[in-house]
């Protein structure tokens, strides 16, 4: 355990490179922090509207902004509570286990499937609304168990408002927990009650409390799903956006045969977790997948084996976790599958995978034993070693792909001191901006508006996202509007295909330098 919470810190401000979403999320969360309000200028926003409308979920935004006034921004001090809050949710289950089980090495074995499972390192080292939702499901699963296993009144009843106020949390930290979240809900509830864990006055207080703290966020997505509103408005003291985009293509097609869209998505997500990688960069690297694939003979262990070694009260817990596992099938029938987006089925098989590592260690002598203990944390280490962190200078995709700070950082540097005044065209400006804009010094809603030079229509409007200009920065399909002093940045694997402008002798090379991870070349029009 202490080696993997070391690990969920190492180099915390450099690994993985700066997604898309998560730059966004930063940019969001540093607007707040310094001017009150998002990148639109809402004040107690419900949601994101983010970059182009799309939306981001705002969760994460209430736990890092206060941190970001107090101390400032930095990447490592951003995706700081994302790594502990998944070191505490991991503990919190391996600690309930071990207090409420009559055999401490049902805990051991917890610990090893959950701190060599490649997911949690990858997932908690980087901020997504995806990775934190699950987080506040699961610590919100392990409170409603020690609720249980409490035989104080009042104690019963504070950890069950604790589990109601956690599980409503959730879903303000990712959109697809309003799909999971009632199935969750009304399963444990009636679980609950027929298992008798909890009186009828006990899992009303419960589920009345879910039902008053997520109302907000019931009327937010009334009126963009169903009024499809296109202006803000506000419900108590939250401002709620309207989102241009939405998330329709994270869901299968409902053109054709529905059934046969939902067995093609489940088996395409069946492979994703059998074959080790789900092919976004970011998530996976093959062959180690979201849980080790030949540790899911212990999850399907975990999952149907005998449970006589347990005693009552894990095998209750075993229960919660099984609800929360079966409460995300309508999900996996028309949610399109990657790692985060099937996000609420890895702690729940993670737990599994461990119950199946005890029940395995149950049944084998030593060498048996010492084989389960050694081999996980063996491939584990050499997943972090060869595959994560890539040491001894050996590129990942993890290392070595998406935004890099420190690169644009430089960048901007030569703009503003060298070719002040001058423009820079590069290509794609309207998915790199926000990098740039990440190093600039922050702005508010009203100068993000004059930064790229589009009105927007009216205060109760999003900003539009920058599509040809932003600040010094202008798309490279623009350049033949370029003049003399401006200069463009070209990757080298686009130049045969985008630096036809460069046979124009106006233009010089100036230097080689590195965006994102890439090598470009810089050029400047004489």
């Amino acid at each position: 355990m202490m080696v993997f919470g070391f690990l969920l810190f190492f180099k915390l401000d450099y690994i993985p490179g700066l997604y898309t979403d998560e730059t966004n999320y930063m940019n969001e969360v540093i607007s707040k922090a310094h001017f009150g309000t998002d990148i639109h200028g809402l004040k107690n926003p419900i949601y994101f509207a983010s970059v182009w409308g799309q939306g981001q979920s705002i969760l994460y935004a209430w736990i890092i902004t206060p941190l970001i006034k107090l101390f400032g921004f930095s990447i490592f001090l951003f995706r700081f509570p994302m790594a502990l809050l998944t070191l505490v949710t991991i503990l919190s289950i391996v600690l309930a286990i071990y207090f409420t089980s009559d055999d401490k090495w049902l805990s051991i074995c917890i610990t090893l499937a959950m701190v060599t499972t490649p997911w949690f390192l990858i997932s908690g080292r980087w901020v997504l609304d995806a990775n934190i939702s699950p987080i506040f499901v699961t610590l919100g699963l392990v409170t409603m168990y020690l609720a249980m296993v409490n035989s104080s009144s009042i104690g019963r009843y504070l950890l069950l408002l604790g589990s109601a106020a956690l599980l409503s949390l959730s879903a303000y930290g990712y959109v697809a927990s309003w799909i999971y979240l009632p199935f969750l809900i009304i399963g444990l509830l009636f679980t609950g009650l027929i298992k008798k864990w909890f009186s009828l006055k006990e899992m009303f207080v419960w589920a009345m409390a879910i039902l008053i703290l997520v109302l907000p966020l019931i009327v937010f997505a009334y009126r963009v799903n169903v009024q499809h509103i296109d202006k803000f408005s506000k419900f108590m003291f939250f401002d709620l956006p309207y989102l241009q985009a939405n998330r329709v293509s994270s869901l299968i097609s409902t053109k054709g045969s529905i059934l046969s869209s939902i067995k093609q998505n489940v088996f395409m997500g069946i492979n994703q977790i059998n074959l080790g990688s789900d092919n976004l960069p970011q998530n996976s690297t093959y062959p180690y997948g979201v849980i080790f694939p030949f540790m899911l003979a212990f999850t399907a262990i975990g999952l149907f084996g005998k449970n006589s070694f347990l005693n009552t009260n894990v095998k209750n817990f075993r229960i919660i976790i099984l609800e929360s596992l079966l409460a995300f099938i309508p999900g996996v029938m028309v949610i399109r599958p990657n790692y985060n987006h099937w996000n609420f089925l890895w702690f729940p098989l993670a737990v599994l995978t461990g119950y199946g590592v005890y029940l395995s260690f149950k049944a084998v002598g030593k060498v048996g034993k010492t084989t389960f203990i050694l081999l996980p944390l063996a491939v584990f280490m050499l997943f972090a070693y060869k595959a994560y962190f890539g040491f001894n200078n050996q590129i990942t995709s993890f290392n070595n792909s998406s935004g890099s700070m420190e690169e644009t950082a430089q960048i901007n540097k030569m703009m503003t001191k060298d070719n002040k005044g001058h423009k820079l065209y590069i290509k794609n400006l309207s998915s790199f901006f926000n990098t740039f804009r990440l190093v600039q010094k922050p702005i508010n809603s009203s100068e993000y508006v004059s930064m790229e030079k589009v009105p927007r229509k009216n205060k109760e409007s999003i900003v539009p996202s920058p599509q040809k200009d932003y600040g010094y920065l202008r798309d490279l399909n623009d350049v033949g509007r370029a003049e003399s002093g401006d200069s463009t940045m070209l990757f080298d694997e686009d130049m045969s295909e985008n630096g036809g402008f460069l046979s124009d002798k106006s233009w010089h090379f100036v230097k080689h330098s590195y965006f994102n991870h890439r090598k470009v070349e810089i050029f400047k029009k004489e």
